[in-house]
């Protein structure tokens, strides 16, 4: 499950985060579309890819390619999702994304968006609740329950980031 998270994360990045980037297009129709994307096929991750595709249908090769792309993704989206600022190029984070998209899609991976999504994962108000309660518990000195929330949570791929002056931030991963 973990693996697939880190690979939706990359797949969604676009439909997450293209409108603040200031991708012109985020809004449109057909946003998202492989079949749309024009990507440079001379790039690394690319020429990788088909070396692997063409090795025999060597898919874990090529899926490691994917999950290269996908990492670099998910970190600039965790700090985008928690108000951070990212001083990564956006027209490479784009080209990053389509790029994603593309070869994902040559394997049959689509991108899973939550409004989409069956799970019942926590949402942020679940969680924002979960780390009030943790931050009690502590306060109580009850580390017993406080750490079995903050497991609870990153079993459900919620890692918790604490700050000084009794500051929890969090991101999925």
């Amino acid at each position: 499950q973990n693996g697939w998270d880190t690979l939706n994360d990359g797949l969604t990045f676009g439909f997450q985060h293209g409108v603040a980037l200031g991708w012109p297009d985020a809004t449109d129709e057909g946003f998202g579309n492989p079949d749309a994307m024009r990507i440079d096929v001379e790039q690394d991750a690319v020429t990788t890819f088909q070396t692997s595709m063409d090795d025999d249908f060597n898919t874990p090769g090529a899926i490691a390619v994917l999950f290269d792309l996908a990492k670099d993704l998910r970190k600039v989206g965790n700090i985008l999702t928690h108000g951070g600022d990212s001083d990564a190029d956006v027209d490479g984070l784009r080209q990053k994304w389509q790029t994603l998209t593309v070869l994902a899609s040559v394997l049959g991976l689509q991108p899973v968006l939550a409004e989409d999504s069956d799970e019942g994962g926590l949402s942020e108000a679940d969680i924002a609740s979960l780390i009030e309660q943790r931050l009690a518990a502590k306060k109580a000195k009850n580390y017993g329950e406080s750490d079995r929330i903050r497991d609870d949570l990153k079993a459900q791929g919620i890692v918790l980031v604490d700050k000084p002056g009794g500051v929890t931030e969090w991101h999925r991963g």
